[in-house]
């Protein structure tokens, strides 16, 4: 069956989208569970390896998402290509961005595992040695794969980027049922290997994503598929081009800029965290393994809207591009309106999936109630936000993340847990105000034209 890329269709319709929404959800969703299920196992082992992933985790993915802000650029730069039927292109945009992933991977391993200690000593005292330690460890074990991972990242990249998410849907089956067997075995102790606990998760994690990159290295060397890292027999042979590295420079640029304010801001929330004891940081990993799985799922729709626009935009066609935003955006607002239903409806039941600790589960169960609200705002934020960088406008995608993450959420965070005495709960409004915000900003910005220009 053909993929349903945009710039083969007379026009963008609700079944467009979705057919390429469906499959990247998906697998948002299973990139997602290897998150999830680490969560889930760990919350299982004790409270000290749960709490340890409050430090680690932010730690983990604010250097994957900065530095893997690169793909952004291999989503625009490779959309573009195919949207214009270019696919010589295409190929050198995706072979810049393995080697560029390769390169930014090795320094961040060699950035984090160096600087293991002193990251998390940084969050402060307040979680105590015993989870400072397991963190540390965690890190140790898993910056070491950054550049598999990046890789990895790479690839699912541009095949999404050529309209292929069931490609990357697959894969990230094979994975996730790797990472749930490498996880029950190296955390527990079982089949005769050591009782690793948050270490032994954090080694699933690397081989998962170690198996990631292969088999996306895998799938970009078909020498027919829409984007390949090969180049058909009818024409030379295409050397490593300086052009492709700078054209996904200057669209990623942007989104490295993003990203370092967001994710800023982000380390400055969870201080905010941290500061309230091991209870409310083991709380606030049920509710962001909770919450992950709506987040992701908007991230699946934001991943076929990005595409949809850079397709359109090489197509020359600003009028479909601007419908394939709206069109994923209200998709992915009634999924996520189900999930705030499930949020509010049952969230004890959710909570105790990963933490069994009454005190944990009684702190974190009306903070999920909450987070209910925050459901459709994100899905609105969350898709408009990559369809401005799927058209390349990724200097406005850092001007609201400016807003966004160093002025509205902290401010609003400080106010609600300091200032009024919240605690966990303020916290979680505050990041809902910013999801609000967001929103507003994204749609008035589509709405006006302004990114495709």
């Amino acid at each position: 069956m053909p993929s349903p890329l945009a710039a083969e269709t007379d026009a963008i319709n609700a079944k467009t989208v979705f057919l390429l929404a469906a499959p990247a959800v998906v697998n948002s969703l299973l990139q997602t569970m290897v998150f999830v299920v680490d969560r889930a196992v760990l919350g299982h082992f004790d409270a000290t390896a749960i709490a340890a992933m409050q430090t680690a985790g932010p730690l983990t993915w604010s250097f994957f998402s900065v530095f893997g802000a690169f793909s952004v650029g291999t989503l625009a730069v490779v959309g573009r290509a195919i949207g214009a039927k270019d696919h010589r292109a295409a190929t050198r945009a995706a072979r810049a961005s393995i080697v560029l992933a390769l390169a930014l991977g090795l320094f961040v391993a060699a950035v984090g595992t160096l600087f293991a200690r002193p990251m998390v000593e940084a969050f402060g005292s307040a979680a105590g040695p015993a989870v400072r330690d397991v963190s540390v460890r965690y890190l140790q074990a898993f910056f070491p794969a950054m550049p598999a991972f990046f890789v990895g990242l790479a690839g699912i990249s541009a095949l999404q980027a050529a309209g292929d998410t069931r490609t990357p849907l697959a894969i990230g089956v094979v994975t996730n049922v790797v990472n749930l067997i490498a996880n029950w075995a190296l955390v527990f102790g079982h089949w005769g290997l050591p009782r690793m606990g948050a270490t032994g998760s954090a080694l699933g994690s690397v081989i998962a994503g170690s198996l990631e990159a292969a088999l996306a290295l895998i799938a970009l060397s078909r020498i027919n598929a829409k984007v390949s890292l090969r180049t058909k027999g009818d024409g030379p042979a295409l050397p490593l081009a300086p052009e492709a590295f700078a054209a996904l420079l200057r669209v990623a640029y942007g989104s490295i800029g993003e990203r370092v304010v967001y994710h800023a801001g982000y380390l400055a929330f969870v201080r905010f965290v941290t500061a309230l004891g091991p209870d409310a940081m083991a709380a606030n990993q049920s509710l962001i393994a909770i919450e992950s799985v709506s987040f992701l799922t908007a991230d699946g729709f934001a991943v076929a809207a990005g595409a949809l626009v850079a397709q359109q935009l090489g197509a020359e066609d600003r009028k479909q591009a601007t419908r394939a935003g709206w069109l994923a955006a209200a998709q992915c607002s009634v999924v996520l309106a189900g999930c705030a239903v499930v949020f509010a409806a049952f969230p004890v039941q959710l909570v105790r999936l990963f933490v069994a600790d009454a005190r944990v589960v009684a702190i974190a169960a009306p903070v999920l109630r909450f987070a209910a609200l925050a459901q459709v705002p994100m899905a609105i934020g969350v898709v408009l936000a990559q369809s401005v960088r799927g058209a390349g406008a990724t200097r406005e995608a850092f001007a609201v993340s400016l807003l966004g993450a160093l002025v509205v959420r902290i401010a609003a965070t400080w106010l609600f847990s300091r200032v009024l005495g919240l605690g966990l709960l303020g916290v979680w409004m505050g990041s809902t105000v910013d999801w609000v915000v967001r929103a507003v900003v994204y749609s008035a910005r589509w709405k006006s034209g302004a990114p495709l220009r």
